[in-house]
């Protein structure tokens, strides 16, 4: 896992002291090696964490044989061996180990029809001094990030927006539908960023700069679902599937462990583990004893049941001290509060592995959410007359007492989850992703006016209006919550503390195989993630099979009224409030 940076300048000379720059600031994704490489009109910029092939041959930027071809790569390709073996075949030859000089001899073959052979997470940039060109790409998931700045005949690129702006030609205005879809959704989807004049790079795109212009195209996505009618195929298929998926995440020249938080997805990935060879699995996870947010007896049970080398730490607040070192990481606005404990259990790990397997992406894949299943009985709640539901049931929901607790365990909070849901869906079929403020509270919040015509989140819901309610609400997740929020959280958290996550189930071949499935193979009646379950029988304890969702959250809404009350007062009250309404900001702060 790495950290990639550049500057590519047609109209003048690039500026190699800014790249050197960008690079410094991303030295926590890479404290084993960095290093540029400045041709006449690109420079490459690259921080290593080594995880394949340790020595300084595999160092970055890698230069091709003949010097006029380079690579800055940050991920890693789990299928490189066979690859190798392939172009080897062809008569091409290795100076290292490495998956990056893999990346780079495939793109002198195949330029980008390369990334139809690749199995990882990634995000590279090839410089071809020949052609003058420079070749832009993010894995099929959106794994790993790219931000980028272009601007006439100029493009600057960096894995984060903080090292990003050490090129003081990147812009700093503000984009005001990017503060609008942040204070939606809790995330800026891509391509928009915080800035106006800085994209990101979607997941599943790539972009060509030449002095021709900038380009940029989607070369994947996933399929829609088929009829099927042979459950017992598709469930022994997703089991061989995801055996491979975590053998090829098990290949490591660093020591390796997993995240184990007691849920049926992480439990399932770290028993393959244990089927694949590996020797005592060592698993890590976090603890909020006291609170309803906890579930360390559940990560107790799955470690005692695998036999693994377990390690639980308690978490208390700390927000004080944490904040402005998460900010700088993000560089943008972001609101998952499950950022925090995902920062303490990835500085806790790291203490001990390089490299960890998680369990992320089995929500929206096999419809583990709650919200798929309420979406049903939404469908059944709208044919109620608008008047029982206006004047009646939905005025009773408002009045229920309110609460702290983990929304999991709140039945007041899942039915006022449910109704705000099905007024949003009402007014509009696409707006099918969970929302913290709706766009009247975020007029009202700031005055700005949102625009939903250039939302990339309702674009992406529209994309699937063909399909049941159900599917098309899974595939918008994982085509923009799973990579804006939950994959944006991973690799931020993690590469904080240079540490790598590997996540087996968003092997690309897994998401095909899922997304194909018909959806009762994954929600039947009232159960979810079905066949993921019946594939964990035996392997995952009865416990944990049979648990309900649990988010990885913490008791903010509680340390918000306690401990955290004052110095979240000043933040919200005592700084300069720019865009947004003092009064509307005081009355939800007192609400709360």
């Amino acid at each position: 896992m790495c950290g990639i940076c550049g500057i590519v300048d047609f109209s003048g000379t690039p500026d190699s002291r800014a790249v050197e720059e960008m690079n410094l600031t991303l030295r926590h994704r890479g404290p084993d090696a960095g290093g540029t490489h400045a041709f006449s009109t690109c420079v490459l910029g690259h921080r290593r964490l080594s995880i394949i092939d340790l020595s300084d041959s595999a160092n970055q930027p890698m230069l091709s044989q003949d010097g006029t071809t380079a690579v800055v790569f940050n991920g890693e390709i789990y299928n490189f061996q066979e690859i190798r073996k392939s172009l080897e075949s062809r008569g091409h030859r290795f100076r290292t180990r490495s998956d990056t000089e893999v990346l780079l001899e495939l793109y002198l073959e195949k330029k980008e029809a390369m990334l139809d052979d690749l199995n990882g997470m990634f995000s590279f940039a090839i410089w071809d001094d020949r052609e003058k060109r420079l070749l832009l790409a993010r894995d099929r998931l959106g794994k790993k990030p790219l931000y980028y700045c272009h601007t006439d005949g100029r493009l600057s690129f960096s894995s984060e927006l903080y090292s990003l702006l050490q090129d003081h030609a990147v812009p700093r205005g503000l984009s005001d539908q990017a503060v609008l879809e942040y204070l939606l959704y809790d995330f800026i989807p891509a391509p928009h960023s915080i800035f106006q004049g800085v994209c990101k790079l979607p997941a599943a795109h790539a972009a060509v700069f030449d002095p021709k212009g900038f380009r940029t195209w989607k070369y994947w996505e996933p399929p829609s679902p088929e009829e099927s009618n042979d459950y017992s195929a598709q469930k022994a298929g997703l089991f061989e599937l995801l055996q491979d998926a975590v053998r090829l995440r098990l290949i490591s020249d660093v020591p390796l462990g997993s995240f184990l938080s007691g849920g049926l997805d992480s439990s399932l990935i770290t028993a393959l583990m244990r089927k694949n060879g590996s020797e005592r699995v060592r698993t890590f996870s976090i603890s909020f004893p006291g609170t309803s947010h906890d579930e360390s007896k559940w990560s107790r049970l799955a470690a005692g049941f695998l036999g693994t080398d377990h390690t639980k730490q308690p978490v208390e607040c700390g927000i004080e001290d944490l904040f402005s070192k998460m900010v700088r990481h993000f560089g943008e606005p972001f609101g998952d509060s499950s950022a925090i404990p995902t920062w303490r259990l990835c500085e806790m790990t790291r203490q001990h592995v390089t490299v960890a397997l998680s369990g992320d992406g089995g929500d929206e894949l096999f419809g583990g959410y709650e919200r798929y299943l309420a979406r049903r009985f939404q469908l059944l709640y709208d044919l109620l007359p608008s008047a029982l539901r206006s004047k009646v049931i939905e005025p009773l929901v408002q009045s229920l007492p309110a609460t702290t607790d983990y929304y999991g365990t709140s039945a007041a909070k899942k039915l006022l989850l449910f109704v705000e849901a099905s007024r949003r869906i009402r007014d509009n079929p696409l707006a099918v992703v969970p929302r913290t403020f709706s766009a009247a509270q975020v007029a009202k919040l700031t005055g700005l006016r949102y625009q939903t015509d250039l939302d990339p989140v309702i674009a992406a819901a529209r994309q699937w209006m063909g399909l049941d309610p159900v599917s098309r609400m899974m595939l918008t997740d994982l085509q923009t919550y799973l990579a804006e929020d939950i994959l944006t959280k991973v690799d931020r958290m993690s590469m904080a503390h240079a540490l790598e996550v590997r996540c087996p189930l968003l092997d690309h071949r897994v998401v095909e195989f899922a997304s194909r499935m018909p959806l009762s193979f994954k929600i039947r009646g009232l159960k979810t993630k079905r066949v993921l379950r019946d594939v964990a029988q035996g392997h995952v304890p009865a416990g944990i099979i049979g648990r309900s969702k649990y988010g990885f959250q913490i008791p903010l809404g509680s340390w918000f009224k306690r401990g955290l009350k004052d110095w979240a007062e000043q933040r919200l009250m005592e700084c300069p409030h720019g865009i947004f309404d003092k009064g509307v900001v005081q009355e939800l702060w007192k609400e709360h």
